[in-house]
């Protein structure tokens, strides 16, 4: 089964995005800048071929209508994934070694990312999307670093994850992916908490903020992590703060030793 397939995006017959073709004059009513002189299905070679911020602009409009605080469009969010389905075959193939349900796997984390982009952020869409697809899938089927390999993923046309921002950032990425599948084997962590740790990470280090755990629970971070979960920042800091006790107490003695 392919990505396409596992989320009943196969062609302009389909529901979602028959139905995307209906509303497509509406949503460009709502959002001027989805007027790119073309229809929903030739919206992704438009977005190969057009600069990239331009590009980010019409993905945004189209996360912004699919969010369940935004439009709650879910058609939108199947334009958007379509879209994107270049960068998804190839996450899929990069993952495929995993096992044999990955595909599924993928086409779950992608529509839950594309659902939940954080457009209010004006995020960069694309990265954004595959990139928590990502992070869901490793988590999901619990790959630890040993098993992963260090490559680092394109950004050809911003239709594709984001590349590491140095060579020893994909690493760093998986040993942290091992942790956390481990500390969820071992029922140190629920599957939630990982969610929310991760989320931390990423807006931590998006601002250059050190990972100490003072940075990792900033003010400015756990809002945003907040509002992406539609939760109170004290819950999130009370969950993190949990986390990161409990994988203090089980793992300090291995990091002391290493």
């Amino acid at each position: 089964m392919s990505v396409a397939t596992a989320l009943g995006l196969t062609g302009w017959d389909c529901d979602l995005l028959a139905t995307a073709r209906s509303r497509w004059d509406t949503w460009a009513g709502l959002h001027p800048c989805l007027e790119v002189g073309v229809g929903p299905e030739g919206l992704r070679q438009w977005s190969l071929d057009a600069a990239p911020a331009r590009a980010n602009e019409v993905l945004l409009a189209l996360a912004e209508l699919g969010a369940p605080d935004g439009g709650g469009e879910t058609a939108a969010t199947g334009v958007l994934l379509w879209v994107l389905m270049p960068g998804a075959v190839r996450l899929s193939r990069s993952l495929a070694r995993y096992g044999p349900d990955v595909d599924e796997a993928v086409a779950a984390q992608l529509w839950i990312s594309g659902r939940t982009v954080a457009w209010r952020n004006r995020v960069k869409v694309a990265p954004s999307v595959m990139l928590s697809a990502r992070r869901g899938v490793l988590l999901d089927l619990e790959v630890t670093a040993r098993w992963v390999d260090h490559e680092t993923p394109s950004e050809d046309m911003d239709l594709l994850p984001a590349p590491a921002p140095d060579g020893g950032s994909a690493g760093a990425v998986d040993l942290v992916h091992e942790l956390l599948a481990d500390a969820r084997r071992r029922g140190v962590v629920s599957r939630q908490d990982c969610q929310v740790l991760l989320d931390l990470s990423e807006h931590t280090t998006t601002r250059t903020t050190t990972l100490c755990r003072a940075g990792l629970l900033s003010r400015a971070a756990a809002h945003q992590v907040a509002r992406e979960h539609g939760s109170s920042r004290t819950t999130i800091f009370r969950r993190a703060h949990r986390a990161l006790e409990a994988l203090q107490a089980t793992y300090a003695d291995r990091a002391r030793t290493a």
